[in-house]
C-alpha cells in the first residue's frame, strides 16, 4: 500500500489535490455515493482520510478509521467548521479495531487500489458487518477503454499512485467479492477509469 508518510506530507494538501486528480468530477462522485445510502444506522467509513464520504453520511452513527493521524486531524478541523462529522479512529483496517456484525454499511472510497492484499481487507469487513449489510466502493478500476486503460497505467500509476496500484476488472470485482462472502448487487463506470461498486453482505 501507499506508505502512510506519504498521507501525512500531503495532508494539508490532499482535498485541492484530490479535486484536481478527479478532473471535475469530486461533488458529483460524492452525490452518486450518497446516493446508495440506506437505512443504515450504523455506518462505518474505512480509510475515511479527511471525510470525504463519513462526514456527509446521514446516519445513527458513523465511524471513520483511517491510519494516518494528519489526515484525521484535517477531518476534524473540516468537522469544527460544519459543526457535524463522523466518529474518528485511528487505526488499520487489517485489523478493524470494532465488534464483529457491528456495522450495517460500510464506504470504501479512492482506496482500495492501494491494497495488495485486498481479500484479507474485505475479509476484516466482512467480519465487522451483519448479514444484508451493504458495501460500497468507489475506486480505479481495470476498464475496457482504451484511452482511459491508457490513462490508469500511465498518469494514475505513476504520478497519482506512486507505483501503488492493484485494480480489478468487473468480473475480478465479483470474483473478489463472493470469495469474501459479499454479492455483487451492480458495477457502474461513471467517470473514466473508476467503478461505483456495490455489494451485499451474505449470512456466513
Amino acid at each position: 500500500m501507499t506508505p502512510p508518510a506519504f498521507f501525512n506530507r500531503i495532508a494539508r494538501y490532499y482535498d485541492p489535490l484530490t479535486h484536481l486528480y478527479m478532473f471535475g468530477t469530486y461533488a458529483a462522485v460524492r452525490r452518486r455515493i450518497l446516493n446508495t445510502h440506506g437505512d443504515g444506522r450504523e455506518v462505518l467509513d474505512i480509510c475515511c482520510g479527511t471525510g470525504y464520504i463519513g462526514n456527509a453520511v446521514q446516519a445513527q452513527r458513523v465511524v471513520g478509521i483511517d491510519l494516518s493521524l494528519p489526515m484525521l486531524r484535517v477531518n476534524q478541523q473540516k468537522q469544527r467548521r460544519t459543526g457535524r462529522g463522523s466518529h474518528l479512529v485511528n487505526g488499520n483496517i487489517r485489523t478493524l479495531p470494532f465488534q464483529s456484525g457491528q456495522f450495517e454499511e460500510v464506504y470504501f472510497t479512492l482506496a482500495a487500489h492501494e491494497f495488495p492484499d485486498l481479500e484479507d481487507v474485505l475479509r476484516e469487513v466482512h467480519r465487522v458487518t451483519r448479514p444484508g449489510a451493504r458495501l460500497t466502493v468507489y475506486d480505479l478500476y481495470e476498464t475496457p477503454n482504451p484511452l482511459y486503460r491508457l490513462m490508469l497505467h500511465t498518469f494514475y500509476y505513476y504520478l497519482v499512485e506512486q507505483r501503488c496500484m492493484w485494480v480489478y476488472t468487473p468480473e475480478g470485482w465479483r470474483a473478489l467479492l463472493e470469495r469474501v462472502g459479499f454479492r455483487l448487487a451492480s458495477l457502474q463506470a461513471p467517470y473514466g477509469p473508476s467503478a461505483l461498486v456495490q455489494a451485499v453482505r451474505q449470512p456466513s
